[in-house]
């Protein structure tokens, strides 16, 4: 997500090329996404929240101050801030128990998690550090808007006594299907008789995170995700099994000669 002095194409994601596609006139009656789940089923995803804070202190140098004159905790950005990350982790805890969604494939799971921090001047750790930020990652069930993580942040950092501000920098909802029911049955169908066995749900782990599902939901097009998933090989490139991808390949042959052959919803 492009924040701060990373601004370029590379840092853009979470579905950027399906809206693409949406907003310039590229709609399906339905569609099935192939984003990795192991060959599982799922049709309901989490929303997004990502979130800067910065904590302030006074950026001058901190030799030759005694700590009677100069509280750490009133100075210091980072010395703020550990309150602040203290105060944001009983709030996770709490969020993350609090807000489980039960969907049809089983249970999603939030996610709160401090992802980055920036702080003082490493080549000159003599001074205050005059701001120190950390950047927050919420992962929310498709009841919750993003004003709602706003406002239970900002109440939790309310009563720390520090000062502070909050910006939050991306949101994206999450959905569950609707109307996916002709989608699922033809993806139920089509895996007994490639395989032979019923195709299974996406475990609450793998599922509870946000794809291209919630893009078309969104746009009120019927969206399940089934794809093949990889052998993680670095940070961002993974290998697919031949074979594995074959799978996926009559499955999404045989769902779209399935679907094509039925009438079109009103």
């Amino acid at each position: 997500t492009p924040i701060g002095e990373w601004q370029s194409n590379e840092y853009r994601g979470e579905g950027i090329g399906t809206r693409h596609l949406l907003s310039h006139g590229m709609h399906s009656d339905y569609a099935v996404v192939a984003d990795g789940s192991d060959l599982n089923i799922v049709w309901t995803q989490v929303g997004v929240v990502q979130v800067r804070i910065r904590t302030f202190g006074k950026a001058e140098a901190a030799w030759g101050t005694r700590r009677s004159a100069y509280p750490m905790g009133d100075v210091n950005a980072i010395v703020k801030m550990t309150r602040v990350i203290e105060a944001v982790e009983r709030w996770a805890a709490e969020f993350e128990d609090k807000y489980i969604y039960e969907s049809p494939t089983g249970p999603l799971w939030p996610k709160v998690n401090i992802g980055g921090i920036e702080g003082g001047a490493p080549y000159r750790p003599n001074y205050f550090p005059g701001v120190c930020s950390i950047y927050v990652d919420v992962r929310m069930p498709p009841q919750i808007r993003p004003v709602t993580i706003r406002h239970e942040l900002a109440q939790v950092l309310n009563g720390l006594g520090v000062d502070y501000d909050l910006d939050v920098y991306k949101s994206l909802l999450g959905h569950e299907g609707k109307n996916v029911e002709p989608l699922v049955q033809s993806a139920e169908e089509v895996y007994q008789h490639l395989f032979g066995e019923k195709i299974q749900p996406e475990p609450p782990d793998r599922a509870s995170i946000w794809t291209d599902t919630n893009i078309y939901n969104e746009l009120g097009i019927p969206a399940i995700k089934i794809g093949p998933r990889g052998r993680r090989i670095s940070a961002r490139n993974e290998e697919i099994e031949i074979d594995v991808m074959l799978k996926a390949a009559q499955i999404y042959a045989l769902m779209a000669l399935d679907i094509c052959n039925r009438p079109r919803p009103a």
